[in-house]
C-alpha cells in the first residue's frame, strides 16, 4: 500500500522537475521519491563524517588536557636562557672570528 503525502513546491523548481522528469521519461513521483532517497542516503553519510570528527576533536582535547603546555611546563617565572660559552658551536664561530 503506498501512502501519499502532500507537500508544497516553489513553482519554478516544480515546473523544473516535471520537465526533468519528462526528458528521463519517468514519473514526476518516481524522480521526487529517488531525490529524496539520494538525499537521506547523503545527510546519513554526512552524520558518519560529523560523529568522526566530533571523537577526533574530543580525542585531541584529552591530549591536550594530559599534556601540560609549554608555558605550564617551564612555571610562572620567566627562566634565563643559557649560557651560550659552553655551547660548542659558538666556540668555533669565536675562534674563526
Amino acid at each position: 500500500m503506498k501512502r501519499t503525502k502532500c507537500i508544497t513546491i516553489d513553482a519554478s523548481l516544480l515546473a523544473d522537475a516535471e520537465e526533468t522528469a519528462a526528458k528521463l521519461g519517468i514519473a514526476f513521483s518516481a524522480l521526487v521519491e529517488e531525490a529524496l532517497r539520494r538525499f537521506l542516503r547523503q545527510a546519513e553519510a554526512w552524520r558518519g563524517v560529523e560523529e568522526r570528527l566530533t571523537n577526533i576533536e574530543t580525542l585531541l582535547r584529552q591530549c591536550l588536557q594530559k599534556e601540560p603546555r609549554p608555558a605550564e611546563a617551564r612555571g610562572s617565572g620567566r627562566q634565563e636562557p643559557p649560557p651560550l660559552s659552553d655551547n660548542l658551536w659558538i666556540n668555533i664561530l669565536r675562534r674563526r672570528g
